[in-house]
């Protein structure tokens, strides 16, 4: 890990310029882990606007140490959930050694040094899969809600790997509202749950504003076919159960399944056209 005392600090790149306020702010969380100080650190330096920076790689790795040696389970659960937003919002790593987020150092560091950096946070998000079980656990017998069950699926997912089933999670976090594009005709359908019975329906148009006329019923696709191939979906359909979050177990064989589409008929494959990323 990048030493809290180094120079580097003062070069790595925040969401308002340099980040050489990180340092403080990790050592005020290694002795106590506070609201105002983590927000703080979290939302003012490490993420803004969708967007993790330089300063967020070299600061995870305190992040996650924290985590693992917390008594805590709420700090633990805190930790998991807030890193994998962080991960999930990671841009799309370049061939080159340097991540992306780098590119922009001025004066740049050495490559050495980047790849340092770089190595400690991916062994970071390591440890962090390494908890999914505990933080699974903790979830389901503190009876956390499905909105927060949601997540954790999200922040599992981004660890595994699978960043576009994270992003959906995170854009879709409530449940209650799923937007998608038909590529045929290129117009947006609202996806909305049923209220009085199961299932999901397409509207040319957002309810709020224009009623729910003009739907088109969601066709779901079979329990079986979820879990049946060893694949982001899958995975999902597992991490939920395992996590009983019956929201999600609910909505996904519609997430998954086909729609004609409210506005030129074509049938479409849903979960596809949800992708944020």
């Amino acid at each position: 890990m990048l030493d809290l005392s180094s120079p580097v600090w003062q070069q790595l790149h925040g969401p308002f310029g340099l980040s050489e306020a990180v340092p403080s702010l990790l050592q005020q969380l290694q002795d106590e882990y506070t609201t105002e100080v983590k927000d703080k650190l979290y939302w003012e330096h490490l993420f803004h606007q969708d967007t993790i920076y330089s300063c967020t790689y070299a600061a995870l790795p305190y992040l996650v140490e924290l985590a693992r040696k917390s008594d805590d389970p709420e700090v633990k659960l805190d930790i998991y959930v807030t890193c994998g937003i962080f991960v999930a919002n990671q841009m799309t790593v370049h061939s080159g050694k340097q991540p992306p987020e780098f590119a922009h150092q001025n004066p740049p560091l050495a490559d050495e040094l980047v790849q340092d950096i770089y190595t400690a946070y991916l062994t970071a998000v390591e440890h962090l899969g390494n908890l999914t079980e505990e933080i699974f656990h903790y979830a389901e017998s503190a009876q956390k809600d499905d909105l927060e069950k949601r997540y954790v699926l999200s922040a599992d997912a981004a660890y595994r790997g699978d960043r576009a089933v994270a992003g959906i999670l995170l854009t879709y976090s409530e449940g209650d509202e799923y937007n998608a594009a038909c590529p045929s005709c290129y117009e947006e359908m609202y996806i909305w749950p049923n209220e009085d019975s199961p299932g999901m329906t397409a509207y040319p148009d957002d309810p709020v504003f224009s009623g729910k006329e003009d739907g088109q019923a969601v066709k779901p696709l079979a329990l079986s076919s979820i879990g049946s191939e060893d694949g982001p979906l899958a995975r999902l359909w597992q991490a939920a159960h395992a996590i009983k979050n019956g929201q999600l177990m609910e909505q996904l064989p519609y997430l998954c399944g086909h729609v004609n589409c409210p506005a030129c008929g074509e049938e479409l494959e849903i979960w596809p056209e949800l992708f944020p990323l």
